[in-house]
Parts: structure tokens; C-alpha cells; sequence
């Protein structure tokens, strides 16, 4: 069912709209239907399966096979057994021994972790499959593949045991502070409930000594057909694909006796409960305050009217939360709250804030304050008004784009169908309710339902800090005495500071621009326009999305142009300049003036360039011009909004260097970069380099001439009815005939080997990365034959590291070939680990490289790399942000656009001699970064 959080159309067109809905009619306590574009049934067996026709990607179909058993249900002696049976899926089945699964799948383009994946959640595992439909039998294969996961694993001997190493590296990754400072609070908010000990990941003991026949007992016990569903959404037949459902998953025997799926509360309290944890790797301090709530049935239009009114609520909500982080003092970093499921038995409607060392407290009291406020006072009737308006776009955009919707968000909607019964009423019905239900529902309807949602009963604080000194970490006794002092303190009713100024008054805009050159290029579809000012603008129009336009603008120069004083101040320019406003309106007045519009704009200056990136719809779309004209000509001097942002960014820098994988990211920058004055790693000490004076002054001469400016857009627009905006405009920009570049700041990768220990932290586990530097010759076919080489290595890798040596859960291979400044690449593999076995798996990995640059790679592997090259491009073809960054990308490196059409010939030429060439000539032991992150000492597991 559509769920709608964010701003986005104007209230009054939907209220002209209403005569003919189709639920005005409808009585409340009428079922809601399902989707009559779907397909359900239900085997002799008890399988059920849900079936719909979807085109978005084109040729591919998301199968989903859905469990309905998770880590709840285990015993003690299982504890971690329902995710690794997830895991013994894909290391062999009865056709597919071994990995010939994940390999058969690889050679048809399905890429392992992307395409084909999985997870296991306290009451689910779900396994995911995209397959191609375009290609004889794999449709057919893929469902035979969930069917033989479903009731079919192998569970061999020698493999339990390999996956059992990747498992504990899955576990050993997790851990953290996070997990830490969890495994003190969950039994807390899961006050006497099963949820609190039966985390999926499980018990390291367990999975260190469980008996084979406990996984396999576990796999028979829960995996039977009446607990399962099949999901299948793509560009298919529905009628062929139901009838191959049925033949493939009617093979799989009903079973008797069954054991009945328990079903775990997590039991009331009426007194508040308190979690207060601690650790001394913990990067920030949290507050949030939990509400447990009854899971409410929706299956009626009377429980679906609510959900929108809860919508309405939480999102009026976020809007207060988000003001009072804008505030000069800020009482928190960021502050959020939510309505939504905790686990299968309980819902949940919290608040949260991440706070500042010294503000547990009174960030933990601004969200009590303003509960309180809206408990005593309620929302205001123009709150409502802006965020009817909200939802109501919201609903249609997704009713505007209901023939590209993507099968993906079919799929987990389907999904939670199954699990939960979430109605599924389908998009048209969906978009007929909120024009009708959304315009009646009245505040005190709002009001009464969020104070409902406050009450003290089922209340749970949780508070997370790092252990130091100069955190002030509340007892206990001290949060029960700000709860009752909370309740005794006075608050004001919430005032509503909207402007009602026009964003953009026409007297404000000079004389409109004019066409002097057009281009076309009908290969490729665009057409391109330089103003009379000099701003230059290519478009592309598409129906990839109806109720989509994407814009990006970029001009060399960015941040290389300002003196290293005043460096800090320049990369911090863009993120000032976007807290504080536009023109008249402040942060929070613009917001409050969007609302109801889909459309966002945001500067940036980066390193090299400085631009600004965008989306709207096309009603929207004059606005996102409006916009982009303010953010050249109309930024603001905001010292609160400056106030605020260095308050929070401080409370943000407080504690990352206490997390071991910071230290260990901060190494790797620094060393890469030779400990250039532009690479250093953020500390408290460089706040004395900010300066609003200065970040105001560089991001107006950033964006004073938008005469070297290029503009891009994309999507469902004709380039006769973007003409007239992009005069008035961008035309209208303050422009000269001057043309900047960028200045190359000698920031150089080092060129010799480099080896360095990181000793940080307090879990058994390291990270490993090795990055390999050189000179690179910039060129199409250089870039493309060292980016399939890290495909390709990454393959062999998993399988090597992951697969045969059970030595890590997961592995990265990736280049990353630079233009500019100067032609360079890095190339680098990373991995986590236990310490004691970092040395054999480098050495394995290095082994593997080696083999590569004298023997090359077997061409199983080339193929594999290719066909999911192939498929990849297919699909990215028919996506709007493909398009805007692949013509910006040409654009900015002065190459030749129509080069994009012709990435298959790249693929085509591919080989195992290419891959083999590229390690040779990229890959230098000699010219190689290692850094390992190691613990401070060698703790036990």
C-alpha cells in the first residue's frame, strides 16, 4: 500500500476533482479490494503465489520466494540457524551442486549481491531474484530456483563448514559499538518478549559448534510450502507465468503434523522503562523515546482512512523536529519521529534526536516539550493545509507514473501482503481514496490521534553515549525526574511563521535572454542552446518517466581556486548557503513555500567544478527555474542559520575519530593524498577556519557568471516548452564573456609501496585495504578495460576469499581512473577479517593477482563480466539520471557524446587478454598503498 512522507501539487486541483471518485460512495466499513492488475492463489500444498504483468525494467521479472519463518522461531540451540539456512541456499541445491548456482546465474548476467541476494529478519527471510525475460527458459530456471530453495538445499557437509567461516565474518563485521550499545537496549524495549533474544545473526558459540543435523532440522521444521509465498512482477505473460508456477511448485509435497507457527507478543507495562547504555567506541550520543503500540488490522476504507490521517500527523511532525534544528542554539544535531512497525507484534511511534556531548539532556527534554506542545495545543490549521498538499502530490505523482512504476516496489508490497496482510488495493484505488478522504480530514481528527499516540503507557527512553569524561550521561533517577519535570513545565503554543511573499516576483527579473545558436543531434536526441548571455543548455526529452525532469549545471573552477586560508570556508560555501534560504524566505519559510511542489535544487562546488543539481515534475517546473535563478543571484547572509550549522557540525565531529573504521578511513585519505594541506581530516581545530563572511563571498563568485555555465535536462518535456523558462530565466542569469578552469593544486598519489598498521578498537576483527596507484593514459577504452578488470578480479576474489577460504563475508574490488587534475588511477581491493588471518588472505589475494598478470583469468570469468555489463546497460538506457550524468560526463571531459550509444562495441571487445593486459598494466606491487586496521589488543571472541 503507498505510504507518502515528503512535500511535493496544489491542494485545489484535487478538490475541482472529487465528482468523480469512484470511493465516495463507499461505505467505511467496506473491504478494501485488491489490486485488479494482480494475480493470487494458493496451492493444494498451501503455497501461495501473487503474480503481475509490469514492464519497468523492460525484459526482467523480480521473483521473490517469501518464507514466513525467521530467527524468532529458533530454540536455543538454533540460535543464528534461520540466516545461515538463508546462506546454505546458494551453496548447492539438488541440480545446482555447490556454487554452479551462483555461477549459472553470474554467466546470464544476474550479478550476485545486486541481482540476486537475500535476508533474514526476526519473522522472514526473503530471497531476491532478478532475472532476464528476453532469453529462452530463464524465467522458467529462475522460478525452478526458488523452488529448489524452497525445498531442495543440499546442506552438504563440507560446505556447512565453509559457510560457517563466512557467517562468523558476517557476525564479526557487524560488530561495534552499535551492536553493542543494541544488545543492552533491545531486551529493554523488547521488555519479556522472544524479539529479545533471537537476534538473526545469532550466537557466535552456536554457529561455532552446532551439529549439521540441528541446520538441517531447522530447514525441514519451518520451510514447508503452506509458510511460503512466491512473488513474480515483471515484463511477463501473468497467465503463462502462473501456469509454470503451478507445475513447478505443486512438486513440493504438503506435509502433515505440522508444528503450528507461534506467534510472540511483546507483552504491556504501564510504567516507563529506561535503557541507558555506553561505549567507549560510540561516535555520537542518541535520546529517543519509544511508544509500543497495538498492531492495528487494516482492512477495512475506514482503517485505510487512518493510515492517512497517521501520515498527516507524522509528517507535521518531522516539520516541527526539523525547525527546531534549525534554530541558532540548536537542542539537538537532528531530530526525527516515526510511526511503523517495531517487529510483527507491535508498532511503534517514536522520537528520536543524535545530540551533542553535553546535551543528553536537554535534547531529550526538547522532544518531550514539543510532545507536550502538541499534546496541550495540537497542529495548526495551516500546518494541515501544507501538508494535505503534500500528500495529495505525492499520490499523484505515483498515480502519473502507475505504467512505469518500477516491479521492485511491486515486489515488496506484495511481500509485506503476505507476511502481515497489508492491503493491496492497487494504485488507482489508492489515488481515488486520498482525493477523497484527504480534503475532509479535520485537525482535531489529527490532533486527537498523535495525542492517542503520546500516552505514558508502554513508554521506553533509551539513551547511547561514549564513555568519556566530558559527556554528561544522565543516571536513571535524573531522566525520571526530567519526565516529571517535563510535565510540569509551561510551553507555548507553536507559532506558524510561513511567509505568504511570492518566491519570485517578476519585477525582480531583468530583460529575458534569446536563442543565438541551436544544435541538434538526432543520433542521440538532444538538443543544445547557447544564450544570449553565454549560458549553455542541452536537453534531452524522454518518456522514461511521466511526471519527471532532472537538471544538473556545472562550471569548471570549484574549490581550487581559493587559497589553502580559505579553503575550509569554501567547502563548507554550498552547505551554508542551503541552510539559510533564498532570497526572503529563511530555510524553514522556503519549505513551508514548496510545500505541496515536488521539486528540490541543490548547489554544490566541489574540487573542480562548481554547479547545482535539480528535479521537479513538469508542473512543478517553472518553480524549479525560479529556484535555480534565486540560488545565482539570491543567496542569503544567515548568521543563525550559520550558528546553527556549526553547532550541529560540532556536535558531529565530537566523536568520529572514536569509531576504529574512521581511523581507519582517515588513514587511507591522508596517505593517498601525501598529507596534502586540502586532504586533511576534519578536527574540532579547523572550526576556527570557518567563517560565514568568506563562504558567502566564494559561493557568489562561484556562481556570479553563469556565462561558462552548462546546464542539462532531462525527461518528459518538448524543447518548445522549455524554451520560454529557460529565457526567462537563465537567460535572465548575470553573465561575462569570462571563462575559468580549474587550477591543479598538486594533490598527488604517492608512488611508492606504502605499508601501514592502524591499532584501533576492541573487537577481534580488521579491515584491509590495498589500493594501487599509477599514471593512466585517459581514454575510453582504458577507462572500460580497468574498471571489467576490477569485475572480473572481484569475482575471483569472493570466490577465493569468501567461498573456498570461508576467510571474509564480504570483498571489494574497484578503479577509479582520473582526467583531471592530472591522469591517475586508483585501483582497490578491501576486505574485513579476523587478525590472525589477515596475512593469508593478502597473500591469497595477491597470489590471485599475480596469476592473473601471468596466466589471465579463465574466460568464464570474462563472460560473466560481460553479460552483466550488457544487461546493466539495457536497463540504464531507459533511466533519466543515466542520461544527465553520462551527457554531463562527456561534456565536462571534452569527449564525444555519441560515444555513449556505442558502449556495446566496449563489451563485444572484451577479452581474457584485455583483462590480463590491464593487471599488467595497472596493477604495480611497487606502487601499492596496504593499510590494515587492527584492535588495540588481541581480544577473544
Amino acid at each position: 500500500m503507498a505510504r507518502f512522507k515528503f512535500p511535493v501539487l496544489l491542494f485545489l486541483l484535487f478538490i475541482l476533482n472529487l465528482t468523480d471518485s469512484v470511493a465516495q460512495d463507499c461505505s467505511l466499513d467496506e473491504p478494501l479490494p485488491v489490486d485488479k492488475n494482480v494475480t493470487i492463489g494458493k496451492l493444494e500444498n498451501g503455497l501461495t503465489y501473487i503474480i503481475r504483468k509490469n514492464t519497468r525494467p523492460e525484459n526482467r521479472a523480480d521473483l521473490r520466494l517469501v518464507v514466513n519463518a525467521g530467527s524468532v522461531l529458533e530454540n536455543e540451540q538454533e540460535q543464528g540457524l534461520a540466516h545461515f539456512v538463508e546462506h546454505m541456499s546458494f551453496n548447492g541445491t539438488t541440480h545446482y551442486e555447490k556454487q554452479e548456482l551462483v555461477n549459472f546465474l553470474e554467466s546470464v548476467g544476474v550479478r550476485f549481491g545486486a541481482d540476486l541476494n537475500a535476508y533474514t529478519g526476526f519473522d522472514e527471510t526473503v530471497y531476491m531474484l532478478q532475472i532476464p525475460t528476453d532469453s529462452a527458459g530463464l524465467l522458467t530456471t529462475g522460478l525452478d530456483i526458488l523452488k529448489e530453495w524452497a525445498h531442495e538445499v543440499s546442506f552438504d557437509g563440507e560446505e556447512i563448514e565453509k559457510e560457517r567461516g563466512v557467517i562468523i565474518e558476517e557476525w564479526r563485521s557487524g560488530r561495534g559499538a552499535d551492536t553493542r550499545i543494541r544488545d543492552k537496549q533491545f531486551p529493554v524495549i523488547f521488555h519479556n518478549s522472544q524479539y529479545a533474544k533471537r537476534l538473526p545473526i545469532g550466537q557466535k558459540a552456536i554457529l561455532d559448534t552446532f551439529q549439521h543435523a540441528t541446520l538441517r532440522n531447522f530447514y525441514k521444521k519451518w520451510y514447508r510450502s503452506d509458510m511460503m509465498a512466491v512473488i513474480a512482477v515483471g515484463d511477463f505473460e501473468p497467465k503463462k507465468v502462473e501456469s509454470e508456477i503451478r507445475e513447478i511448485f505443486s512438486k513440493i509435497p504438503a506435509r502433515a503434523n505440522v508444528i503450528r507457527r507461534p506467534s510472540y507478543p511483546v507483552p504491556d507495562h504501564k510504567e516507563t522503562l529506561i535503557a541507558i547504555a555506553t561505549d567507549p567506541e560510540a561516535s555520537s550520543s542518541q535520546v529517543a523515546i519509544y511508544h509500543k503500540k497495538a498492531i492495528e488490522e487494516e482492512k477495512t476504507l475506514r482503517d485505510y482512512r487512518k493510515t492517512i490521517v497517521q501520515s498527516l500527523a507524522e509528517n507535521m511532525l518531522n516539520q516541527r523536529l526539523d525547525e527546531l534544528a534549525k534554530r541558532p542554539t540548536p537542542p539537538y544535531i537532528f531530530g526525527y519521529g516515526y510511526y511503523g512497525s517495531l517487529v510483527r507484534t507491535k508498532d511503534v511511534f517514536a522520537l528520536s534526536a543524535s545530540v551533542g556531548d553535553t546535551g543528553i539532556a536537554f535534547g531529550l527534554q526538547s522532544l518531550l516539550l514539543e510532545a507536550k506542545r502538541i499534546r496541550e495545543f495540537g497542529f495548526s490549521a495551516s500546518e494541515l493545509l501544507r501538508e494535505k498538499k503534500s500528500l495529495l502530490k505525492n499520490i499523484e505523482t505515483l498515480y502519473k507514473e502507475r505504467d512505469k512504476s518500477e516491479s521492485e516496489g511491486f515486489v515488496r508490497e506484495y511481500t509485506r501482503h503476505f507476511l502481515t496482510n497489508e492491503p493491496i488495493p492497487g494504485l488507482e484505488n489508492e489515488y481515488e481514496y486520498y482525493k477523497q478522504f484527504v480534503p475532509e480530514i479535520s485537525l482535531d481528527e489529527v490532533n486527537r490521534l498523535i495525542k492517542e499516540w503520546l500516552k505514558p503507557e508502554n513508554r521506553v527512553i533509551l539513551v547511547s553515549a561514549p564513555e568519556k569524561e566530558s559527556v554528561e550521561i544522565p543516571t536513571e533517577a535524573d531522566i525520571r525526574a526530567l519526565l516529571r519535570k517535563a510535565e510540569t513545565m509551561k510551553v507555548d503554543a507553536y507559532v506558524d511563521n510561513a511567509s505568504e511573499e511570492p518566491l519570485l516576483s517578476e519585477a525582480d527579473l531583468p530583460e529575458a535572454g534569446k536563442v543565438v545558436s541551436e544544435a541538434k543531434n538526432e543520433t542521440l536526441g538532444t538538443v543544445e542552446w547557447i544564450l544570449s548571455n553565454g549560458v549553455r543548455v542541452v536537453l534531452k526529452p524522454t518518456d522514461f518517466k511521466n511526471d519527471e525532469i532532472l537538471m544538473s549545471a556545472y562550471s569548471k573552477g570549484g574549490t581550487s581556486l581559493v587559497p589553502d586560508s580559505s579553503y575550509i570556508a569554501a567547502v563548507t560555501a554550498s552547505s551554508i548557503v542551503r541552510l539559510s534560504g533564498l532570497g526572503q524566505f529563511d530555510a524553514v519559510q522556503l519549505e513551508k513555500k514548496l510545500s505541496g511542489k515536488r521539486v528540490s535544487i541543490n548547489p554544490y562546488i566541489s574540487e573542480l567544478e562548481e554547479g547545482i543539481g535539480g528535479f521537479s515534475t513538469p508542473d512543478d517546473l517553472e518553480t524549479l527555474f525560479k529556484l535555480c535563478y534565486l540560488n545565482f543571484t539570491a543567496p542569503r547572509t544567515d548568521t543563525s542559520a550559520f550558528r546553527s550549522y556549526i553547532t550541529r557540525f560540532r556536535g558531529l565531529l565530537e566523536n568520529r575519530s572514536r569509531q576504529p573504521e574512521t581511523a581507519f578511513f582517515d588513514t587511507l585519505q591522508v596517505t593517498l593524498a601525501q598529507h596534502h594541506f586540502r586532504q586533511r581530516v576534519w578536527t574540532s581545530q579547523m572550526f576556527r577556519e570557518f567563517s560565514l563572511e568568506k563562504s558567502i563571498q566564494i559561493y557568489k563568485e562561484r556562481f556570479r557568471n553563469a556565462g561558462d555555465f552548462t546546464f542539462f535536462f532531462v525527461g518528459n518535456f518538448s524543447p518548445d516548452s522549455l524554451k520560454p523558462l529557460v529565457l526567462k530565466y537563465l537567460g535572465a542569469l548575470p553573465a561575462s564573456d569570462e571563462k575559468e578552469t580549474w587550477r591543479d593544486n598538486g594533490i598527488r598519489l604517492p608512488k611508492k609501496s606504502l605499508h601501514k598498521i592502524v591499532q584501533k578498537g576492541i573487537e577481534k576483527k580488521s579491515r584491509v585495504a590495498m589500493i594501487f596507484t599509477g599514471d593512466f593514459q585517459w581514454s575510453r577504452e582504458n577507462r572500460y578495460n580497468i574498471r571489467s578488470l576490477a569485475d572480473a578480479l572481484e569475482i575471483r576474489l569472493r570466490e577465493v576469499l569468501r567461498e573456498e577460504k570461508g576467510g571474509t563475508y564480504w570483498i571489494r574490488v574497484s578503479a577509479s581512473p582520473e582526467h583531471f587534475p592530472k591522469d591517475a588511477f586508483t585501483f582497490e581491493i578491501s576486505f574485513g577479517c579476523n587478525p590472525e588471518r589477515v596475512a593469508e588472505l593478502l597473500a591469497s589475494a595477491k597470489a590471485e593477482i599475480k596469476k592473473v598478470q601471468a596466466e589471465g583469468l579463465d574466460s568464464i570469468y570474462v563472460g560473466k563480466v560481460k553479460e552483466s555489463q550488457r544487461r546493466s546497460y539495457e536497463t540504464s538506457l531507459k533511466e533519466n539520471s543515466f542520461w544527465l550524468s553520462s551527457l554531463e560526463f562527456y561534456d565536462f571531459h571534452g569527449e564525444d557524446e555519441n560515444e555513449i550509444l556505442k558502449y556495446l562495441s566496449l563489451v563485444e571487445s572484451l577479452s581474457a587478454a584485455k583483462i590480463q593486459a590491464a593487471a599488467k598494466k595497472h596493477i604495480d606491487f611497487d606502487r601499492c598503498v596496504e593499510v590494515v586496521l587492527e584492535p588495540e589488543s588481541q581480544p577473544e571472541d
